[in-house]
Order: structure tokens, then C-alpha cells, then sequence
């Protein structure tokens, strides 16, 4: 990943059920104005990141105390003024303060100190066909319509990540993930998840789903 400026201070967009995770990419529909407005800032100052956190429930004020911090590496403005981006994940961080402001959307000095290896190349060392066993057994239990030939093409890493922000967890669930200390640790913690998903398995929807 090339060298990346980490902003102290950065606006947050909260989203329950939804992480960023370092090295991975989030596509965005952006329709509420606050949030259009933080769009429009980021975009006229390039330094600008964007922090995804979730909070701590659903309709809760309070957020998580670790996020993820990413650039806009594509925009495009829809007629009505939302905006569709792909926001590339750069550092976790962790919120020192939220800050008083006159925008609409929240804004906080955040701190990445716990997460110097973020923005480097992340690498398993760990087994992947562990991984591959228990995905296929969690996309027949879930009903995934899944192109396998795909899949086993993308590397281990963007793997694990791409399931962890994309597989339907609960938001503290995704958040164990987003907090897994490693790479390593967050393929275990996926598997885990993958495994107790089927204690819990709902049979009332046999809709298929897919992923993209």
C-alpha cells in the first residue's frame, strides 16, 4: 500500500451492521444531506479521510471506540445531488475526542497508534482451505449463490476481509472483526463466526441470496 497521510481529525460516518477494514474497498450510496455535505468537503480537500464506525446499537448516539478510516478513490454525483463512491480502507482508529462543530454530519480527533501495521501489505500465515471448507458449508446453509472459480481467484487476505465486511453478521460480530488484532486473528475469529452461524441457522427463508 503506498505511504498514506493519516488525518488527526476526521469526519464520521456512522453505520450500524456495515465495517471498513484496511486494504479493502466499501461502495457507498450517499443520500442524506449531512452526509452529502461530508462528501462534498472530502472531495475539495484531498487530505480528508472518512471514518466508518458503528454505534454501539442501532438507533444509539453513542459510538464504538474503533472505526476505520478510508479515502475516496471514486465519486459520481447522481442527478438528484447523492453520490456514489468506493471508499479504499487506509488505518483503524480509535476516537479521543469528538469535536463541537458547525457541519451537519460528527467529526473527531481520532488516534491510529494501536494500528501501525494497517497500512502495510497484511499476510496469512495461517492454512486458507479451512477458510474455503467452512464458506462453502456456511453459503449452503445461508443459500449464497456463489461463483467459486471467482472466488478461489481473489488472494487469501482481500478473502478474509471481503467476507468479514460483506457475510451477514450482527454489528458487534463485524465489530469483533474489525478489532481482531491481525489478519491471522480475524481469519480465526471469521471461521468461528462462520461455525456458529450454524447453531443458529433460520430455515424460515429459503430465498437465495448472493453475494457480490
Amino acid at each position: 500500500m503506498p505511504d498514506v497521510k493519516l488525518v488527526e481529525i476526521i469526519p464520521l460516518f456512522p453505520l450500524h451492521g456495515t465495517i471498513l477494514l484496511p486494504g479493502s474497498v466499501l461502495p457507498l450510496h450517499i443520500f442524506e444531506t449531512r452526509y452529502r455535505q461530508m462528501v462534498e468537503h472530502v472531495l475539495e480537500n484531498d487530505e480528508l479521510m472518512i471514518g466508518i464506525i458503528q454505534p454501539e446499537a442501532l438507533d444509539s448516539k453513542k459510538l464504538c471506540d474503533v472505526g476505520c478510516a478510508g479515502t475516496i478513490e471514486h465519486s459520481q454525483q447522481l442527478p438528484k445531488g447523492n453520490y456514489l463512491i468506493q471508499l479504499h480502507g487506509k488505518s483503524r482508529f480509535q476516537i479521543v475526542e469528538e469535536l463541537k462543530t458547525d457541519t451537519l454530519y460528527r467529526r473527531a480527533r481520532v488516534k491510529y497508534s494501536s494500528f501501525t501495521h494497517d497500512i502495510e501489505e497484511a499476510s496469512l500465515s495461517k492454512d486458507i482451505e479451512l477458510l474455503y471448507k467452512n464458506f462453502r458449508e456456511y453459503s449452503e446453509r445461508n443459500k449464497l449463490k456463489i461463483e467459486w472459480e471467482k472466488i478461489e481467484e481473489i488472494p487469501a487476505n482481500y478473502l478474509v476481509n471481503l467476507l468479514s465486511m460483506n457475510l451477514d453478521f450482527s454489528g458487534i460480530e463485524k465489530q469483533t472483526l474489525l478489532e481482531s488484532p491481525d489478519l491471522d486473528s480475524r481469519l480465526e475469529d471469521l471461521i468461528a463466526l462462520m461455525d456458529m452461524s450454524g447453531l443458529n441457522e433460520d430455515l424460515t427463508d429459503s430465498s437465495p441470496n448472493y453475494l457480490n
